[in-house]
């Protein structure tokens, strides 16, 4: 179970920081770019090091968002599907008549992709 909260926490807190770390790596790296070639220095390593590191960082933490965002959409989908079944029927309550049972497959059919494919194996 997944909230809206803890997708936007991680988006504005994590995803926010390797973003904002991999542009000053970037920012350092042409800065001591633009020195070094004035001075007939390549010493780039360390620069080219911390620019790698940070990018691994962002791609680790764009993995962490999306998989928060598929469990946020499995949980409106399943949320959906569960309101609409016989004896809970949520939406004949609130809005008088029941969700069209298009929408309610489509929901089904979302939620059961999103777990085959937390489920499917890696392919390395």
């Amino acid at each position: 179970y997944v909230n809206a909260r803890a997708l936007w926490s991680h988006r504005n807190g994590v995803l926010g920081d390797a973003r904002n770390k991999l542009e000053k790596a970037i920012r350092l790296s042409i800065k001591h770019h633009t020195y070094a070639t004035s001075l007939n220095n390549n010493d780039d390593d360390e620069d080219e090091a911390a620019v790698k590191e940070a990018r691994t960082y962002l791609q680790q933490t764009e993995h962490k968002h999306f998989e928060l965002s598929l469990a946020l959409l499995k949980s409106c989908c399943d949320f959906m599907v569960f309101s609409n079944n016989p004896g809970i029927d949520l939406h004949l309550k609130l809005r008088g008549k029941k969700n069209h049972e298009g929408l309610h497959c489509l929901g089904g059919l979302v939620s059961a992709g999103t777990v085959l494919y937390n489920n499917f194996p890696n392919a390395k």
